[in-house]
C-alpha cells in the first residue's frame, strides 16, 4: 500500500516502481522513458495522430535545430522564450557562423517552409502536425513529466484563407483534444481562454485545457492558439485569392504535452495500490494468473490459462500469463500496482467449470464468467472506462468553488478552481495574483472581490 494523500511521494514512487520513467539521467530535467511509460505515451500519440490525420492534417517531422535569425523573426515570440532557449554554438572546435537553437516550439521554422508551400487559395486550408521533443531551459523546480527541460508533445499548425476558417479549425481541435482527453484517457477538463498577459507569444488568443490534480493544483495539459496574421506578415505567407489579389493567411497552432497527459492519468485515476489505467492505453489489458496447487492439476491449469490467452489475443486484447515463481498474493499486488485493468485468476475450480474469475482493477469487484462469454471482456473494458470517467468528473466538480471576497479566495486557493470577479483595474488583479494564477477572464458579469465594482468573472487557481 502507498499512501496517495502524500501525492508527491506517491507519484515519484509510482514512476519508479511501475517503470514509467527514470529521472536520474545526468542532465537535470531530462528523463529516460521506460517500457510502461513509453508504451502509454506512444498509445496516446497514435490515438491523437489518427484523429488529426482523419481531419486533414499531414504528418511531418522537422529538424530539431533552428537558426537564430529564423527564431528571432517574430520578436514577440522569441521574447517569450529567450530565457529558455538551448543554443548550439560550436561544431567540434569550430564556432558556428549562425547559432542554432534546440527547438523550444516550432512556429518559426515551420512558417519559414509554409511560405514556400502556400501559393494559392487552392492550397488552403493547409494543416500539418508532428510528434517530437522540445527543449526549454526550465528554471523553476523540475517535476518528472510535468515540468522538464526536454518533453514530448504533438504540435499542429494550420493556415487558412479567412479568420472564420481559422476559428472553425480551433473548434475542431477542441473537439479532437476533448475526445482524446475525456473518451480515451477518461480525464475531466475545462477550457480557459488565457488573459492577454498570459497568451502564447505572438498569439491573438490562447485557449488552455486545464485539469485539476488530486492536490488541488491545476495542470495545463494542452493549448490552442489563434495566431491571426501575426506570423504570416512576418514570414510573408501570402496566397492568391480567387479574384487574383494576394492576402496574408490566418494561422493557428496547438499541442498537448504527452508527459502531462500521462502524469494526469497517473495522479487522477491512481489509488493507494498504484496505477489504474484506462483500458485503451494500458500496456497490458489482461493479466492471467494461474493458481497452482497440486502437481497433478497444474498442467491442466496452465493449459487452460493458455487457451484463454490465445482467445483474448485473437480478440486484439493485450494479454499475458504470469508464470513467475512468486506466490499469488505477490502477483496480485504487482499487477494492481501496474494498473492492469482486468485480472483473470485460474484455479482447479475454473478449469473444471470452464469459467474465469474476473477481478476489476478500478472497483476490485470479483465475479465469474464462462469461457464462452469471453466476449464480455470488451464490455468490461467499456464499463471500467465509464466508471473512471464518471468518478474523475465527480471529483473535478467538487473542486470548483465560488468566492465572493478575498477571504474566500484565500480559503479555497490550492483546493481547485475558484470562480470570482475582477473589475478590470490593474491594482485589483495584482492583489488577486498575489494569491493565485489567473486562468481565464470570462464574459459573465461578476463583482470585483477587491473594490466591489462591477466587472467580469475570472477563474483562478494554484497551478503547476
Amino acid at each position: 500500500m502507498i499512501d496517495k494523500s502524500e501525492l508527491s511521494e506517491w507519484y515519484h514512487r509510482i514512476l519508479k516502481d511501475a517503470k514509467i520513467v527514470d529521472s536520474r539521467y545526468p542532465v537535470k530535467g531530462m528523463l529516460v522513458y521506460r517500457r510502461w511509460g513509453l508504451f502509454i505515451i506512444r498509445k496516446i500519440q497514435r490515438e491523437l495522430e489518427k484523429m488529426l490525420e482523419e481531419s486533414g492534417h499531414e504528418p511531418m517531422l522537422f529538424p530539431v535545430a533552428i537558426p537564430e535569425n529564423v527564431l528571432k523573426k517574430e520578436t514577440r515570440h522569441i521574447a517569450g522564450f529567450e530565457d529558455e532557449v538551448f543554443w548550439i554554438t560550436h561544431a567540434g572546435r569550430n564556432e558556428l557562423d549562425v547559432k542554432l537553437a534546440l527547438r523550444p516550439t516550432s512556429e518559426t521554422p515551420i512558417y519559414e517552409m509554409f511560405k514556400l508551400w502556400i501559393r494559392s487559395h487552392r492550397d488552403l486550408p493547409f494543416k500539418m502536425h508532428q510528434s517530437c521533443a522540445v527543449y526549454r531551459y526550465e528554471t523553476k523546480h523540475t517535476r518528472p513529466l510535468i515540468r522538464g527541460r526536454e518533453f514530448l508533445w504533438n504540435e499542429g499548425h494550420s493556415a487558412h484563407e479567412s479568420e472564420e476558417s481559422a476559428k472553425k479549425n480551433i473548434l475542431e481541435i477542441k473537439e479532437i483534444y476533448g475526445k482524446l482527453i475525456n473518451e480515451v484517457l477518461c480525464l475531466p477538463f475545462i477550457i480557459n481562454e488565457r488573459p492577454e498577459w498570459d497568451r502564447f507569444p505572438g498569439a491573438d488568443n490562447t485557449y488552455a485545457i486545464d485539469t485539476i490534480m488530486p492536490d488541488g493544483r491545476t495542470l495545463q495539459i494542452a493549448t490552442i492558439h489563434n495566431l491571426g496574421q501575426n506570423f504570416s506578415r512576418v514570414f510573408d505567407i501570402k496566397f492568391e485569392t480567387e479574384k487574383g489579389t494576394h492576402e496574408f493567411v490566418y494561422q493557428t497552432s496547438y499541442g498537448p504535452s504527452f508527459g502531462r497527459l500521462l502524469a494526469s492519468v497517473i495522479c487522477i485515476h491512481g489509488d493507494d495500490n498504484g496505477l489504474i489505467l484506462p483500458p485503451r492505453i494500458a500496456p497490458l489489458q489482461v493479466i492471467i494468473i494461474p493458481i497452482l496447487f497440486k502437481e497433478s492439476e497444474n498442467e491442466k491449469i496452465i493449459e487452460y490459462s493458455k487457451e484463454i490467452e490465445v482467445k483474448l489475443r485473437e480478440m486484439g486484447i493485450r494479454t499475458e500469463i504470469d508464470m513467475s515463481e512468486d506466490h499469488p498474493g505477490a502477483k496480485f499486488y504487482h499487477w494492481e500496482m501496474m494498473g492492469v485493468p482486468v485480472r483473470i485468476e485460474i484455479g482447479p475450480r475454473e478449469v473444471e467449470g470452464k469459467t474465469m474469475k474476473i477481478v476489476r482493477r478500478d472497483t476490485k469487484e470479483k465475479f465469474h464468467i464462462n469461457i464462452d462469454e469471453i466476449d464480455r471482456i470488451g464490455n468490461i473494458f467499456n464499463e471500467i472506462s465509464r466508471n473512471l470517467r464518471e468518478r474523475a468528473e465527480r471529483e473535478f466538480k467538487k473542486r470548483i468553488f465560488e468566492a465572493k471576497n478575498i477571504d474566500e479566495i484565500r480559503r479555497f486557493i490550492g483546493r481547485g478552481i475558484i470562480e470570482t470577479g475582477w473589475c478590470g483595474k490593474r491594482k485589483c488583479i495584482e492583489e488577486i495574483e498575489e494569491i493565485g494564477d489567473v486562468l481565464s477572464i470570462n464574459n459573465k458579469e461578476a463583482m470585483c472581490v477587491v473594490c466591489r465594482e462591477r466587472g467580469r468573472e475570472i477563474r483562478i487557481a494554484k497551478s503547476y
